[in-house]
Parts: structure tokens; sequence; C-alpha cells
């Protein structure tokens, strides 16, 4: 390490105005400190076990600290020696900058820096003593420089790391499209709870994104199926659920409030169940499966919901299991061996198969709302739990190319007291759903049927990728922040001028069975569907109190009520051409696709 004045601080107050102010001035530690972050953490541990193999190495071949003699009879000229700390510090930065893929600017600075140091170290050298004399104490300090070099890059390496693996949790597109942002869920981001040979309950991941977090951050998504003839133990969730019944029937039971209620549920049905309340289940059906999507919106903890059995073996485990025989024996007035007769006799997991027997009793005691048994008040009919048919009443919109069917909470008081709706979108094939917006409901949409793609307008993502597009511009065009906190700044509040950024970003991904899109109050969007199939969404608007649907396009698009001076001033064209455009699209809702096709009856 060249121990020159230029590179060691001083205490007095002018060298520290001097390193202050002048970046060349600094050490090398310093100046390779405040670069940028680099990424990988596995590159740096690379460069350790190449800088500890180089210094063994010379260490082995003696060029570290040759005597004082042999140094005068065959050491090269001054210019030619090079101290093994700066040596292996090139190696080590040199190394890790070769393993890094998104950051030329920042390798390219740190190559400049080390050939800067070993150059001024070449110039230092007077003597061949003098040479020889700092490669000892450099070659003394090649660890300790090593070390440094280490601490400084680690807590960078660690910190982009994270973010990147932050950044891929997340399914963020860079671009914004083709993946549907942090807006679009795969099939492959379900987690199974249960799996059996009888059926299965899967889960989607939180919506965790700081985009999504806010909004429907609290809610989850799940998924049951279950084969002909299977029954579903009885439990209970931390959560009010939302059902609704994708395909075949079953028989839905709840104890609540002392009663029984025992519900026959179909295709199409949806189903509010609350919190806290037992609840059993059957697919009635010889040959088909039941399948229902439900969505569920936790109380205890906001995102996160569990699932309460009280009479179980290993899988699933009873929840009584817990309790001391002191109490269970005092609860139940019967001692533990005959308790556990009952509560933990059940092997055979979470979904059983019953017998035709069994199924025809479970469906006897069923009705399609009302009738419950086991005492108890009646209670209101208004809040009476029933299944309402979403598809067996009259379409909100409807024609050739599609049909929307919709219950609100002032059909359902149920809903209404979770501030959500229930839709379901059934578009023909070719065809599309005309981009529109809700005014305060976010949407939660599950496509059971079907594929095609969907593409929204995000000002979210636009700002971000605006503000990474700058700084790859300025990195490559090699300037540097003159203040490196501004990193911070927010992404949302993009400065332009003194303006906010108003652009937007698309947001596009193809969709199918089993996909979730995420939609945004005020988001507009639009669905399409595949050219071979019918595309069906269901969607969940939560936040929906008041909640509006706004058309951009077709006859009742919301932009053709603008008076003409308005539409003349807003478009910059005449209102005679403004409304031959508005009103060229004859449909509404659904409209014919961008390949022409749709005709076909919905």
């Amino acid at each position: 390490m060249d121990l020159s004045p230029s590179y060691m601080p001083h205490s007095s107050e002018n060298s520290e105005m001097q390193l202050r102010d002048n970046p060349n001035s600094q050490s090398p530690i310093t100046r390779l400190h405040r670069l940028h972050s680099l990424p990988c953490r596995s590159t740096l541990s690379r460069c350790r076990r190449q800088a500890s193999s180089q210094l063994a190495r010379t260490h082995a071949s003696g060029q570290c600290g040759p005597a004082p003699q042999r140094a005068r009879s065959t050491s090269p000229s001054p210019r030619h020696v090079r101290a093994p700390g700066l040596h292996l510090a090139a190696c080590m930065a040199a190394s890790t900058c070769n393993g890094l893929h998104r950051s030329n600017f920042i390798c390219g600075t740190a190559r400049l820096e080390l050939s800067r140091i070993e150059r001024t170290h070449s110039r230092t050298h007077t003597t061949p003593q003098m040479g020889t004399m700092k490669a000892k104490i450099a070659a003394r300090s090649a660890p300790a420089l090593v070390l440094l070099l280490c601490l400084c890059l680690s807590p960078a390496l660690a910190s982009y790391a994270e973010r990147d693996v932050e950044a891929v949790g997340k399914g963020r597109s860079g671009s914004g499209s083709g993946s549907g942002g942090p807006y679009h869920f795969g099939e492959e981001r379900f987690r199974h709870w249960t799996r059996t040979r009888q059926g299965r309950f899967r889960v989607l991941e939180r919506f965790t994104d700081e985009l999504l977090e806010d909004a429907v951050g609290s809610y989850r998504v799940a998924v049951l199926e279950a084969a002909p003839r299977a029954f579903l133990q009885p439990s209970h969730y931390d959560a009010d659920e939302v059902m609704y019944v994708r395909e075949g029937e079953g028989v839905v039971s709840l104890l609540l409030r002392g009663r029984r209620e025992s519900f026959c549920v179909r295709e199409g049905d949806v189903l509010v169940i609350p919190a806290g309340a037992v609840v059993y289940s059957a697919n009635t059906h010889d040959s088909d499966w039941f399948r229902v999507v439900m969505l569920l919106s936790p109380v205890s903890t906001p995102g996160r919901f569990e699932e309460f059995f009280p009479a179980g073996g290993e899988r699933p485990e009873s929840f009584f299991s817990v309790f001391s025989d002191d109490v269970l024996q005092a609860a139940f007035n019967t001692r533990r061996e005959e308790w556990e007769q009952v509560f933990e006799r059940q092997r055979k997991g979470e979904i059983t198969s019953a017998s035709e027997e069994q199924i025809r009793e479970l469906s006897r005691s069923c009705s399609r709302g009302g009738g419950g048994r086991g005492g108890g008040g009646s209670g209101s009919s208004e809040w009476e739990i029933k299944p309402s048919s979403l598809t067996g009443k009259r379409p909100r919109h409807s024609n050739n190319h599609g049909r929307h069917f919709e219950i609100t909470g002032e059909e359902c008081p149920h809903l209404r007291m979770l501030d959500m709706e229930v839709g379901l979108a059934n578009i023909t094939r070719g065809s599309m759903m005309a981009p529109s917006y809700s005014t305060r409901a976010t949407k939660i949409a599950v496509v059971v049927e079907g594929s095609g793609y969907f593409e929204m307008a995000c000002p979210h993502l636009a700002s971000s990728g605006s503000s990474q597009r700058r700084q790859r511009q300025r990195e490559h065009g090699g300037r540097r922040r003159e203040e490196w906190g501004r990193e911070g700044e927010s992404e949302e509040e993009e400065e332009q001028g003194g303006q906010k950024s108003r652009g937007y970003q698309q947001v596009r991904s193809r969709i199918r069975e089993g996909s979730v899109i995420v939609i945004p109050a005020g988001h507009p969007t639009a669905l399409v569907a595949g050219e071979d199939e019918n595309l069906a969404v269901l969607c969940f608007g939560v936040h929906a109190g008041f909640d509006e649907k706004v058309f951009l396009a077709g006859r009742n698009g919301e932009l053709r009520q603008m008076d003409a001076p308005a539409k003349a001033l807003a478009f910059g064209a005449a209102a005679r051409e403004v409304d031959r455009v508005l009103d060229a699209q004859p449909e509404a809702v659904f409209l014919r696709g961008p390949h022409g096709r749709g005709a076909a009856s919905a």
C-alpha cells in the first residue's frame, strides 16, 4: 500500500477540506465504498477465495519480502515494482466487476480507480531499495486491504441481493408488460394446504407488493376441489368467507348461533359464511367434481387466516388435543380415554370418501335457504344466510359478445356488511370487454374458464420505469450523482421540470383458467377472450360501497357525454371529428375483439 501523503488522511483542517472537496484526493477505499451497490453475494465469496489463494502463492514464491541483497541483484527497474497488496486488490475488484452483468459503469470506474492507484504507486518509487521496502510494507498490508474491501462491499452486495430477491418474489416486471407486473398471479403462485386422492385445498400467496398491500393485502384467494362423494371435515376459519361454486353440486352445512343450516348449492351459487361458523360439506354427485373459488377476509391477523378442526387425529389434528386432561374432563364431563375414542379416532385426512347412503342422508336435510334445525331464534329473514344464484339472475349487460352478472350489497346484506360485491363476466370467444374502470372498488378477478389476455394502464409502474431509464442513461453517460442520498426519493413523485410525470405503463399478460388479476380502482382495463374458447372471469369487488362502473368506449362510453366545446378543447379537434370516433362503436360493454371474430352466440 502506498504511504504517500496523497493517500493518507491527515488530521489538519486543510487536509480534511481537501478530501471533502476533491474526490481525487480521497483514499481508494473511501472512493470504492462510495460506488453504487454491487449485485452478487456469491461473486464476493469467489473473490475472497481468489484473493486468499493469490496471497498464499505470493508468500510461497518469496515475492512478499525478498532480502535486500537479492533485491539489489535481481530487482527490476522501479517502474515495474508492483505491490502485492495492490495486485490482490486489483484481482479482487476486477473479478468482482467481471461477474457483474448489470453495472458496466461501476465496473469501469473501479478498474480505472485501481489503475490510477498502481500508476501513482509506480511513480513514487525512486530507488530499488525504496521500492523493495515499500513492497515489504505493502505485502504486510495486503490482508488488511483485502479485508477492508470485503467489509466495504459486503453490505452493498447483501442489500442489492435482497432487493433482487424481493423483486423476483413480487413478480414485478421491469418493463411492466408481458408478465402483468405485480397485478397478475399464475396458478404456480398457489400453495397446497391439503392434497389427497379425494381432493385438494389451495391458497394463493399474500398480496404483499407495495402497490397492492393497502387495498387488498388483508384478503386471500383459495380454491377447493372435491372428488365425487367426497366429505370435508368440520372446521372453522378465523375469516369471513365468500364462496362461489364454479362447478358441480354439493351440500354445505353451517353450525352457528345454536342452529344447523344445510344448503344445497350448485354451479353459479354465491354463499357468505361468517367467521367462526363451523362448516362441513360434501360433493353429492356420483361422477362430477365439486369446485369452489373463495375469497377470505381474515378477522384476526390481516392477510393471514387459519383453519381449526375440532375432530381429527394426526392430519388434521384436533385443536382439543392441546388442552389438559383436567380441562377436557371437566368440559365434557367424561374421562380422557372416552374423549379420545371420539375426538382423535379419525385418521383418513381432511377430505375423505363417503358412502352413497351417507351422501343421501346429508342431502336429505339440505335446502336452498332457511329451514334450519337445532333450536334458537329464527332471526330476521333479511339476514338469513342462504345461497344466491349469480348466473340464475338476469344479466346486467348482455349481447352476442358476452354477458355480465352481478350481486351487490343491496341484494345481499352479508356482502354489504363485508363491503363487497361479486360479478361474473362471460366473454364470447374472439370478443372483448370494453376498457373500463371501477370508481371505488378494487377487483380481485379469478379466471374460472377459458383463456385470453388483459391490458391495463398503470401510472405507478410508468413513474418507476422512467426513473430506472433515467438512471441507466446517467450511468452509461458517465455521470455521477452529486447527492447519493437522493436514491431514496419517492418514485411516484418523479419531477420533470417541476411537474409530476403523467405517463402510463401498459400492464399486459396472458391469462388462463386459474389465473388471478388485481385491478385497482380507477385503472382502465380491457379483457380479451381467446379465439378458440369463451373467457369467464369471476370478480370479487372489495371496498365496493357506492362503487360505479365507468366504460370508456362503446355506446355507453362516458366520454360521449361531453358537450361540444369541451370536446374541441380537450381533444384539439373539431367536435364533429371527435363524435365520429366516439360514436363509431354501436355495441356496449362487450365488443367485437381485436381479431374480428366474436359473432357467435354467448
